[in-house]
């Protein structure tokens, strides 16, 4: 038995726990500060558009004696290779001079020869006996080629001068459909990566599998080829990217059109970074997991959410969705942002209810998540109505509160300038939106607001996507993966049920971004502040035997810049820190505008 004063001792002492308990959840509840957004800034607080470098603009207070790299495009302005160079010579802070064709530019060529001279080869004219004499030249005086597409292989057969300078021994074949794509490891950051679809993965498959099978002459490195259906000795495996090797200079050559997209960005960067001895450039270091139209707070769809689930729409985004999305947050390094959707159906009289968002609002913010808005509706309402009727709600619930991020969803770039005006948005300085195949994946919706995109359907996860990434990330160090849940609200078919979607977004993460993990995680705004400072930056480096001196300003510190070798490792640096992102690549976060690295 237990004795009277056991039994008061074991009273007071649950009595004291739970005191505790109640008053620790007391105290946590009023210093969680949800009703305020410390994201929140005054606009001339705020690096706007006229502080981003610009190609070919130099910039009043660019770094004294900085003589930049110059890279040249040849071809049709108007497509879409003409702006991937465009915008990576904006991110890197090169100049760009742009041509139609190679005789324009020889004719012009006095100025002193480019670092790199990026050809549209669909839009040049081989016919012109001249053409492929001024690229030989431009390689004799040590600039490299990029080839961004090939010639016709009609083209190829015919001109020996041509097949000479791309490295390419003969037209094995004038089109093979292989099985898979091979990247080879050390071109993109991320490592090897085999795009050949098993059964369970046939849905993934989009790279492009069908093009011409090219054997390649001597003093070439291949960087990623197809795998062909029949067995045969790797090396006569048909070529997708290679290099030639000249004495002066390099020609890159890609087979396919994986340079008409944002995946082009990456191409550059790692194709610098294999002509030189080594290559640093500034990067983002960024982080994003954007979780779109999430939560709803009216409980809606009723019927067939009770089919599905045996309980209410907000009873499934709480019970079942939020420690999902919870759980694949933790065991990965993304930051978190989730794009509130008051109402998914504007049209009907379910309203949302002030208790789901608080809730949320005290969860995110525990999780040092962001909330921003999404301007997603399923109804034909006015983007102004539907803003309206979120104030009104969201000042009843929260009267200080100011979302400073907000989800464009299905707007057009002309309904997103107009809608940036609503008085509901007066704080918002940055714009998510879905990736359309733009190659400016990160700049300036309007003077004050930044925008940023959605690269990859996490749900939805692609070959092409996967690789897409990984261009990125070697671009930019910047990634942002979303998941859209009002699939899970409006469900159409099986593969719209939350137990689904969480499972292929939880497997897809594991799987494209634990290669990435060194990067920082970081919300929509917290990225906002990164990309302003990135673009804002103009920077110069040099080397001097084993040690490279950079000097950058027109940004805060600390910025980041990637740092690629050929086999050199950091052995001390100063004004700044560094981390190994893989073999030959670091990530270096410079603290002071003057960085020293010895290798």
């Amino acid at each position: 038995m237990v004795s009277r004063r056991n039994y008061f001792a074991i009273t007071v002492v649950m009595f004291i726990v739970f005191f505790l308990f109640q008053f620790t959840n007391a105290v946590l509840e009023s210093w969680n500060g949800y009703e305020e957004n410390s994201y929140v800034r005054k606009k001339e607080e705020l690096a706007g558009r006229e502080s981003a470098y610009r190609a070919g603009h130099e910039k009043t207070e660019h770094i004294s004696g900085n003589s930049r790299e110059k890279v040249v495009y040849i071809g049709d302005t108007n497509k879409a290779g003409s702006m991937v160079v465009h915008n990576w010579a904006n991110y890197t802070k090169r100049d760009l001079d742009v041509y139609h064709t190679a005789s324009e530019y020889a004719e012009a060529a006095g100025q002193g020869s480019p670092a790199m001279l990026v050809i549209d080869a669909k839009y040049t004219d081989w016919e012109q006996s001249n053409t492929c004499d001024i690229l030989k030249q431009c390689i004799e005086q040590g600039t490299d080629l990029v080839f961004c597409n090939l010639p016709d292989v009609s083209v190829i057969k015919e001109s020996q001068k041509l097949r000479k300078l791309l490295g390419i021994k003969e037209v094995r074949k004038e089109e093979t459909t292989v099985e898979g794509i091979h990247l080879y490891e050390g071109f993109f950051l991320g490592g090897e990566a085999v795009y050949r679809a098993e059964e369970e993965a046939e849905k993934k498959q989009d790279m492009e599998l069908s093009f011409p099978w090219y054997s390649l002459s001597a003093n070439t490195e291949v960087y990623m080829l197809g795998i062909p259906e029949k067995e045969m000795d790797a090396k006569d495996y048909p070529p997708v990217i290679w290099r030639k090797s000249y004495d002066n200079a390099q020609v890159f050559a890609v087979n396919g059109d994986y340079m008409e997209d944002a995946t082009g960005l990456g191409l550059l960067s790692a194709m610098k970074a294999k002509s030189t001895g080594y290559e640093l450039y500034p990067v983002v270091n960024a982080q994003n997991m954007i979780v779109t139209n999430y939560p709803g707070m009216a409980s809606e769809n009723e019927e067939e959410m009770q089919k599905r689930y045996g309980q209410s729409m907000s009873q499934m985004f709480r019970n079942i969705a939020w420690p999902a999305v919870i759980s694949v947050y933790r065991r990965n390094t993304l930051g978190l942002t989730c794009m509130l959707a008051p109402r998914y159906d504007y049209g009907s009289d379910i309203f949302p209810s002030r208790s789901e968002l608080e809730f949320y609002m005290k969860r995110l913010k525990e999780q040092s998540a962001e909330a921003g808005l999404s301007g997603d509706s399923i109804s034909d309402t006015l983007i102004g109505q539907k803003l309206d009727e979120d104030e009104h709600f969201v000042r009843d619930s929260l009267p200080s509160y100011k979302f400073t991020s907000f989800y464009a969803g299905k707007l057009t770039d002309t309904e997103l300038e107009a809608t940036l005006q609503d008085s509901m948005l007066g704080a918002i300085r940055t714009v998510v939106t879905d990736y359309d195949k733009d190659s400016e994946i990160i700049g300036y919706q309007s003077d004050y607001v930044t925008k940023q995109s959605i690269l990859s359907d996490g749900a939805r996860h692609t070959f092409r996507t996967d690789f897409r990434i990984r261009a990125i990330e070697t671009a930019l160090g910047y990634s942002s993966v979303g998941l859209d849940l009002s699939r899970a609200a409006y469900p159409k078919s099986s593969e719209d049920d939350i137990e689904k979607i969480i499972s292929d977004f939880s497997t897809n993460i594991k799987a494209s971004w634990e290669h990435f993990h060194t990067f920082s995680g970081t919300t929509v705004s917290e990225c906002d502040q990164r990309i302003r400072n990135f673009l804002a930056l103009d920077y110069t480096e040099k080397r001097e035997g084993n040690t490279i001196l950079l000097d950058f300003n027109g940004a805060v510190t600390p910025a980041w810049f990637i740092l690629r070798t050929d086999g050199e490792r950091i052995s001390h640096i100063e004004g700044g820190d560094f981390t190994m992102l893989e073999k030959n690549a670091y990530l270096i976060e410079a603290d002071h505008a003057h960085v020293v690295i010895e290798l």
